[in-house]
């Protein structure tokens, strides 16, 4: 039987084979009225659509789709219902795994090929419609068609088609084609587009061009350059084809739309990254356009302008590399660097340094704005350039790192810290030596984000100068290590502060206690002084209320298994210790009450976290774990009741180390 939700298909598209579900329930309802509900915020008329649908979906798919593609290109329909058509029909051709994919290809492939034409023709005409949610979607749908035919071959006509669109005067089409395009490219391997590259090529740059007065128009038109950058080597090769390329996309870099000049950023980055020994020519109008951008520009689009230096930074890192191999071995290497960011170096760094004064003082712990971004741009150009990095950082540093303004104490620590990689330890050394006093004095400042950033420079000194804590304080006849990790030390102090302080204090210590490389068999360490202080501190840690903001009870965990790995034969006693406390948590965990899916993440995140902490403990105790190895046991069994993958890696992990341990066969 057929119902109102599915007209009847022609005898001219009807497949045959194919039929309805004569079992299946009736609908009562149009198919709007059920794409409608399918959006109710009441939870019993939404599951009435979905199943419906879905039923309707495993009775007879090509219907199906026929039926949602004639929705979606219905211009008198509501938006809303046209979107979620859309959204319905690209999802049955979208696979989240690979066999998941090959399912659905499959499935859309054995369609007769009238109705596969006949859902072409219903989304590629809701392109230019007049319904922004309508075309957007239209856009996705065209997009997985063309991912699951072109390969094979099929719709030739496509590009052909969509080319033409752009061509046209409708803004809507335009638009929407063009984004059309964008998608196609993300989607579909280089090679496939080869013969049509030149094809895609013009439309896109002929809808970026300044000329084009929509912006939507134009922004569309940038993405999709974007995505088409991949398969345009030919053209980046061919001078007067790079020239306009690069022309167009310098001409989007000062559009007065927001939205086109990010676009267009993000075209210059991914450029950097895929033509960088063709940017010579360019760069002089980039660094101009990239630094009015970071000066006076808007955040959004100013961390794609500094973004796109990072880039620059990360291709001369990899090429000096890449030389450096080359004379070891006396070959010629693939590429020579330009040196960019050594050039601009002299303005780059006061610019990236000032731009770290940018910070939003009510910004969430895990936004990204341009200081921010600025930091990661700064540290890079310290890799690049190494030591003439230095007095143009540290003249900021000194001027800044006592200032009134939290802002300006923040960027100058941001500052140091990012210097820490890259210079030579000969000129690193004193300065960091200096430092230290005041980053633990900084540790203590009013202001959460200069605590914060004072950590996680404290971490940088101990993950790329360790060596500096083993000196002595001068005047003080301890060392670095023991002020910072001493009883009352600024690092356990640091552990009860807010979750994002306490997050950087963790890798510190983490970083402080992996630099010590303990051997097993060593009698004594650096750290076994305060080795059970610090397990304590830890231990409460990932104990706190608030241990799940910032990723605070994980990077606890990683601090303590650092900690309990390089402790050496004097602490086993506390180690043994550590054993039954260990086992209790983990059966706590099994008690726990579960009412919701946060509760199981939570549930099986603890399990996942204990069980590796076990491992640690376990592996480092070897035969003298064998009084625990009845209960270990009973633990790790009852984790296995868990359904997670994860936890069961761990736990597996464990009862492997505890094997070994005891030198016995674990069935």
């Amino acid at each position: 039987p057929t119902c109102s939700a599915w007209p009847a298909p022609t005898p001219a598209t009807r497949r045959p084979g194919i039929a309805l579900n004569a079992s299946a329930p009736r609908a009562t309802m149009d198919i709007t009225q059920l794409l409608v509900n399918a959006q109710s915020p009441d939870a019993n008329t939404r599951q009435h659509a979905e199943q419906t649908m879905e039923q309707a979906k495993q009775s007879n798919l090509p219907m199906f789709l026929i039926t949602l593609s004639a929705e979606l290109a219905n211009e008198e329909k509501p938006p809303e219902a046209r979107r979620l058509a859309g959204i319905i029909v690209k999802n049955s051709l979208d696979g989240k795994s690979a066999a998941t994919q090959h399912e659905l290809t499959e499935a859309w492939v054995t369609i007769d090929m009238a109705m596969k034409q006949q859902i072409k023709m219903s989304v590629t005409s809701a392109l230019g419609s007049a319904a922004f949610q309508a075309r957007q979607a239209a856009a996705q749908v065209v997009a997985k068609i063309a991912a699951i035919e072109l390969p094979r071959g099929e719709w030739g006509e496509l590009i052909d088609l969509l080319t033409s669109n752009v061509a046209t005067q409708n803004d809507f089409l335009k638009q929407a084609t063009l984004e059309c395009l964008g998608y196609i490219c993300e989607e579909i391997e280089p090679q496939i587009l080869a013969a049509k590259s030149n094809q895609v090529l013009t439309a896109v740059v002929q809808g970026m061009r300044k000329e084009e007065t929509n912006n939507d128009v134009r922004r569309a038109a940038t993405v999709a350059l974007n995505n088409a950058l991949e398969f345009v080597k030919t053209n980046f090769d061919n001078e007067q084809e790079r020239n306009y390329i690069m022309q167009t996309v310098c001409e989007a870099c000062v559009s007065e739309a927001i939205a086109v000049r990010s676009a267009a950023y993000e075209c210059v980055v991914k450029i950097a990254g895929l033509y960088y020994g063709k940017l010579a020519p360019y760069m002089q109008a980039l660094f101009q356009l990239t630094f009015e951008e970071i000066k006076n520009g808007t955040d959004q689009v100013a961390q794609q302008a500094v973004e796109f230096w990072s880039t620059i930074c990360d291709e001369e890192i990899e090429i000096h590399l890449e030389m450096e191999e080359a004379r070891g071995t006396g070959e010629s290497p693939d590429q020579v660097s330009q040196d960019f960011v050594k050039g601009a170096m002299p303005y780059l760094v006061p610019l990236l340094l000032q731009t770290l004064t940018k910070q939003d003082e009510d910004q969430e712990d895990d936004a990204w704005n341009v200081a921010m971004a600025a930091g990661t741009a700064l540290a890079l150009v310290a890799q690049a350039c190494g030591d003439g990095v230095v007095p143009h950082v540290m003249e900021f540093v000194k001027a800044n790192i006592q200032s009134a303004d939290w802002r300006f104490r923040e960027a100058s620590t941001l500052s140091f810290g990012s210097l820490l990689e890259g210079p030579s330890k000969e000129v690193l050394a004193p300065l960091v030596l200096e430092a230290v006093p005041i980053m633990v004095t900084l540790m203590r400042d009013p202001s959460v984000q200069v605590r914060d950033t004072a950590g996680w420079t404290i971490g940088r000194i101990c993950d790329h100068h360790s060596e500096i804590m083993q000196t002595q304080v001068p005047g003080a006849g301890t060392t670095y290590m023991h002020e910072l990790i001493k009883p009352g030390g600024v690092l356990l102090e640091a552990l009860k502060d807010e979750p994002r302080v306490a997050h950087n204090t963790c890798w510190a210590i983490h970083n402080l206690a992996e630099a010590l490389d303990v051997d097993e068999t060593q009698a004594s360490s650096p750290l076994s002084p305060y080795f059970l202080d610090i397990v304590r501190a830890l231990v409460v840690a990932t104990e706190r209320s608030d241990s799940a903001e910032n990723n605070l009870r994980a990077s606890s965990y990683e601090a303590l298994n650092t900690v309990l790995s390089q402790s050496s034969m004097d602490t086993m006693p506390s180690l043994r210790e550590i054993v039954p406390f260990l086992c209790e948590k983990l059966e706590k965990t099994f008690a726990m009450q579960i009412v919701s899916a946060d509760d199981r993440e939570e549930q099986n995140e603890l399990q996942g976290l204990l069980c590796g902490t076990l491992q640690v403990v376990v592996q480092k105790l070897g035969g003298e774990v064998l009084p625990f190895a009845d209960r270990l046991m009973q633990l790790f069994l009852e984790v296995f009741n868990s359904k997670n993958a994860t936890v069961h890696e761990e736990a597996l992990m464990a009862v492997g180390a505890g094997a070994n341990g005891v030198e016995r066969q674990v069935d």
